[in-house]
């Protein structure tokens, strides 16, 4: 739902990012680096009706900037070194604003944390109740989401049948990492270890190995947590099985 500001945005306890880290630091296994996600300001605008206090959107988005930049110097400060500033509001709306304005918002508020960690965004098309919220079509964004100052990009691709994967080049030539999604979360198809590991082969004649990840194209908020099971383990052992072809 949205929701209707009444008194002027505040963050005094922050926004329970670096507590959820905390928690995670103590209770997972050792080994894998730990990722935290935070929800861009332009994102996190598009849940709060601006009211009396703010003229729109965008001055929504302006009072939340500094304080999510806050909550993003803290988690590196807890020791965080794998941040995603989700942005998927961008990528629904670029095709009717100024795409340069989304990628200045974007640089100011993770200004502080550049080259202190992995940073990434994601870029889907929404996944309200399992649906997109925008046109599908990264032509509108690019090149102008280039100019964003991170370290990887996680675009949409398997519930697009992989439309314009060429984006994925565009994202490596500019010296980041492409984060495709090869899992289709919108579907209840369980793809095959071998789908996912033709999926990651066709990415990789697009892009170097070491300029690729591979993810879901969303979270998994909406889909079953049976079918979302399958789908991880699918994705994981699809991309090990290609990982091993080329001697990784």
């Amino acid at each position: 739902g949205r929701h209707q500001i009444v008194s002027p945005l505040r963050a005094d306890g922050g926004l329970g990012a670096v507590e959820e880290f905390s928690r995670l630091k103590r209770i997972a296994p050792a080994g894998p680096v730990l990722k935290a996600s935070v929800p861009g300001p332009y994102t996190m605008s598009g849940r709060l009706v601006p009211g009396d206090l703010y003229t729109d959107r965008w001055a929504v988005t302006e009072a939340l900037l500094p304080l999510i930049q806050a909550e993003l110097v803290a988690l590196v400060d807890a020791g965080c070194t794998e941040i995603t500033v989700d942005e998927p509001s961008m990528s629904c709306y670029a095709h009717k604003e100024d795409p340069e304005r989304f990628v200045d918002i974007f640089n100011r508020t993770v200004a502080p944390i550049v080259g202190k960690c992995h940073l990434s965004t994601h870029l889907c098309f929404g996944n309200f109740k399992a649906r997109a919220v925008g046109p599908r079509q990264y032509a509108p964004r690019f090149p102008a989401f280039l100019g964003m100052s991170l370290d990887e990009i996680h675009v949409e691709m398997a519930s697009r049948e992989f439309a314009e994967l060429e984006v994925i080049r565009a994202i490596a030539d500019a010296g980041k990492v492409a984060a495709v999604g090869i899992i289709d979360v919108k579907s209840y198809y369980i793809e095959t270890v071998d789908e996912v590991a033709r999926r990651v082969r066709m990415c990789l004649e697009h892009a170097p190995a070491e300029q690729l990840a591979f993810a879901p194209d969303c979270g998994l908020s909406q889909t079953a947590r049976w079918a979302a099971s399958r789908k991880l383990t699918n994705m994981c052992a699809g991309v090990e099985m290609v990982r091993k072809e080329h001697g990784g």
